[in-house]
């Protein structure tokens, strides 16, 4: 096994010599100082593959690879030995059939009484399965470790583990988005620096008392909490917290939801509940206002039409018939807020409308106020009713005119849009498309962001007293909505305003607007049946209409119309009814009953909103007349001559 040991060394006892020859898990040899094998006992010889004689005399390096060799790792060992009077390596070694195994080795520097060295001795274990499991074990680890990276970078929520200190130990992708923050600026840092900066001094008391009580107030008990952006800016989140203990200190898991989008949609949502409900109820307000002012007016008609009334009577009768007709426009305008009010769609082209609206309010504009027009070349068509958009635009021109009380710019604008899911998303009520769009922008005052929610609501505005009903923009809002629109405002304090209006695109060929009747109060002698609940209304229009020389029949309500039209002799020459009434017989299917009998039989339908029209979107079907409670005597007269007139 060995050569005579130098003679300043100790000579082993036999035992010993006989327990490291025989050693079989263990290589114990020695080196000289060359480098090269001295002794050589079994477990080297069962671990490499060499026996004694192959190897004495060779270098160490026949047990390294020629790669090690050549970047030096023998010499370097020897050199580390000698130097510090120890090297511990482990790597792969070769065998004398040329594979390798990972080895162990501890090499120790012999020296003499005088210090100086003798040589080396070298104890090598075979770690080879041991490295394989650790291997195997730091492959599942590393799959394991991507699999959680994975899972962390693809969760759409954020995820923060913190230690009980609130030091942030995890922080994944989500939050770099949620935050700002990528992961390298924050890992290592307190907690308290995402929260908004009221919040953080009393953050790291919160967790320590925590520790110190048990009592949880955050820990298991989700809630929504603002966090901080890393530019300063908060949003609403909704924070879930989790506890574990991991070498004996506990951690805590953070699950992070942004709000904003829930919240917005949620506000959305309410404002346009509440705006139904106020909708609603102005709606029914509105009816009910006009079947009084219907009475009100028709007893006006009568006593302005009786000769015997003196001066001084009319005078006051003229006054009540000017406030009748102020409260009158209230109700329409609160009929078009709540959607209610009947509509006459026509293909537009919203060019010639925009045209038509400039060419009116730069004749009534100061001079100070310039008013532009970008009018879109090849503008698609919509179907909507004229008049009705031309007296928006001007509403929302003269909301612009008095935003710019020391002049300005008013600019409208047509374009062809397409709305996509993306707009769609931020604006629930709008519907996704191709659009025809105006918009009226100003640049005056603009619009505070805590009343950009509240413009549409009836009677809001902001004008001083006595220059505003606040119901302009609520007209405006109803009526775009009826006619299946979108509306969105956009301002800035000290910049302006800017108001878009949005119209569904429509393929066709446009009908003519048919042109204003000037037929004068005119009667005849023809049978009139009419139809109406409140017998008040039903009277004064029984009577206006007797007074124009019509013969007049009267029924309360549809199943007694129905019935008078068929007892009839001569037959009716046209009906005029109530288009919402009580009963299964509503105004529109005694018309129904009553033209399947007879379908070149005249119908004129008088609401003051169109209930039934509802459920075909409040718009007048084809051939369909209708008068807008309150009408005068004129109004009346005039619809009835011109439809007795078409129909002969």
């Amino acid at each position: 096994m060995s050569r005579t040991p130098p003679p300043d060394l100790p000579r082993p006892s036999p035992l010993l010599q006989h327990f490291i020859a025989g050693l079989s898990d263990y290589a114990i040899f020695t080196l000289d100082t060359e480098g090269r094998v001295a002794d050589w006992n079994e477990g080297a010889r069962a671990m490499t593959g060499y026996e004694a004689h192959d190897v004495l005399g060779q270098s160490c390096a026949i047990f390294y690879s020629a790669e090690d060799v050549a970047a030096g790792l023998p010499a370097q060992a020897l050199s580390v030995a000698a130097a510090e009077g120890r090297c511990e390596t482990r790597g792969l070694r070769v065998r004398r059939d040329g594979s390798l195994f990972t080895a162990e080795t501890v090499l120790t520097a012999v020296r003499g009484a005088d210090r100086q060295i003798l040589g080396y001795g070298a104890i090598t274990r075979d770690v080879s399965e041991h490295a394989a499991l650790q291997e195997r074990l730091s492959a599942s680890e590393r799959r394991l470790r991507s699999l959680v990276d994975t899972v962390l970078d693809t969760l759409v929520d954020g995820l923060i583990i913190i230690d009980s200190k609130g030091t942030i130990q995890v922080y994944n992708r989500a939050c770099e988005k949620l935050f700002g923050h990528a992961a390298a600026e924050v890992i290592g840092q307190n907690i308290k620096m995402l929260l908004p900066v009221a919040l953080r001094s009393g953050h790291d008391q919160f967790l320590q008392n925590y520790l110190d009580t048990g009592i949880r107030k955050t820990i298991g008990r989700p809630r929504e909490v603002p966090g901080c952006r890393k530019d300063g800016s908060t949003f609403p989140m909704h924070l879930a917290v989790g506890e574990t203990i991991v070498g004996g200190e506990p951690i805590y898991v953070g699950v992070i939801h942004d709000l904003t989008e829930r919240n917005r949609t949620e506000n959305e949502l309410r404002q346009a509940q509440k705006m139904e409900a106020v909708g609603q109820l102005t709606g029914g307000i509105a009816h009910d206002f006009n079947n009084i002012l219907m009475v009100i007016l028709a007893n006006v008609d009568t006593i302005i039409d009786d000769e015997a009334v003196p001066k001084s009577a009319l005078d006051r009768v003229h006054q009540i018939d000017r406030a009748a007709q102020r409260a009158a426009e209230l109700t329409r305008q609160l009929l078009a807020f709540s959607r209610k009010q009947p509509l006459r769609p026509l293909l537009t082209d919203l060019n010639d409308i925009v045209t038509s609206t400039v060419r009116l309010i730069r004749r009534t504009f100061a001079e100070d106020i310039t008013v532009e027009t970008a009018l879109a070349r090849d503008l698609w068509t919509t179907s909507i009713d004229r008049t009705q958009l031309e007296a928006a635009l001007v509403n929302l021109c003269i909301n612009a005119r008095d935003a710019m009380p020391q002049g300005g710019k008013l600019l409208l604008q047509t374009a062809n849009v397409a709305l996509d899911e993306d707009y769609v998303a931020e604006n629930p009520d709008a519907a996704t498309g191709e659009q025809v769009m105006i918009a009226v922008t100003d640049t005056g005052a603009g619009i505070a962001p805590e009343n950009l929610d509240k413009v549409f609501e009836p009677f809001f505005t902001t004008k001083e007293v006595g220059r505003g009903t606040g119901l302009g923009l609520s007209m405006v809002y109803g009526f775009i909505k009826q006619s299946q629109g979108h509306i969105k405002v956009y301002s800035e304090i000290g910049c302006g305003t800017s108001i878009r209006l949005y119209l569904p695109r429509v393929i066709g060929n446009g009908e003519a607007p048919a042109p204003a009747s000037d037929l004068a109060l005119a009667g005849g002698s023809e049978r009139i049946l009419v139809v109406e609940d409140d017998p008040q209304v039903r009277h004064g229009v029984v009577r206006q209409l007797r007074s124009l020389g019509y013969a007049v029949d009267e029924a309360s309500d549809g199943a007694m119309g129905l019935a008078a039209f068929s007892a009839a002799a001569p037959a009716y020459d046209l009906l005029l009814t109530d288009l919402v009434m009580p009963g299964t017989l509503s105004g529109r299917r005694l018309a129904d009953e009553v033209m399947q009998h007879r379908p070149e039989m005249p119908v004129v339908f008088m609401s003051g909103y169109t209930e039934e029209a509802v459920v075909r979107q409040v718009r007048l079907d084809p051939g369909m007349h209708l008068l807008t409670k309150p009408f005068r005597k004129r109004d009346l007269a005039r619809m009835i001559r011109s439809v007795l007139d078409r129909a002969r």
